[in-house]
């Protein structure tokens, strides 16, 4: 069987993020260690304490922050698992934003019962994957004693409205082509839920 070159993008960027989420799952029972000590004063490799962020959401209404955590036979490749991790939250917390747009979306448009507009830009912003985290930086990391490591990262929510709303433009598209008016009110209803998601 041959696949379209677009069907080929869209198999390879869930495979992605599949791998990615994944690669989170594993880590969570190392996550419990740190976990369990929250409450104390903890001292990793070269006397360098544990910094907030390893235990404590940092993130605002502007910046979204995660931390992932990596484990391995050297420093580079714990580094790399912990980056991987780190990314992957990212991409859970777009993933259950996205969610909640749309639970918000059908809350304000009741009387609406067609939702075949948000259920695309629902699957269309998670077919997007990696691409709706653009200008992600990495900011921090800390090496415990036992040579695991952590990373902090962080994502402007400026940056994710901005990939979201092409999603939004694109998915509605064929709409608006047949129903101007209808195209514009979808677009200026899904942007509102957007905006009050990415608010709180």
């Amino acid at each position: 069987m041959q696949y379209g070159r677009g069907t080929v993008k869209t198999i390879t960027k869930i495979l992605l993020m599949t791998l990615i989420l994944l690669s989170a799952l594993s880590s969570c029972a190392s996550n419990h260690k740190v976990a369990t000590s929250q409450n104390k004063a903890v001292e990793g490799k070269n006397g360098i304490k544990r910094p907030e962020w390893v235990i404590h959401d940092m993130s605002t209404k502007k910046v979204h922050y995660a931390s992932g955590f990596g484990e391995g036979y050297t420093y580079e490749i714990a580094k790399e698992k912990a980056r991987l991790n780190a990314d992957a939250e990212l991409a859970l917390w777009v993933s259950k934003t996205v969610d909640a747009v749309r639970e918000r979306y059908i809350e304000e448009n009741i009387d609406n019962k067609d939702t075949t507009y948000i259920d695309k830009f629902v699957i269309s912003t998670k077919e997007a994957g990696t691409a709706v985290l653009t200008g992600v930086v990495e900011e921090d990391f800390w090496e415990d004693l036992d040579g695991g490591v952590w990373v902090l990262v962080s994502l402007p929510v400026e940056n994710v409205r901005s990939q979201i709303d092409y999603v939004i433009q694109s998915t509605v598209a064929d709409l608006s082509v047949v129903d101007k008016t209808a195209g514009e009110k979808t677009i200026a209803d899904i942007r509102k839920a957007v905006d009050e998601v990415l608010s709180e």
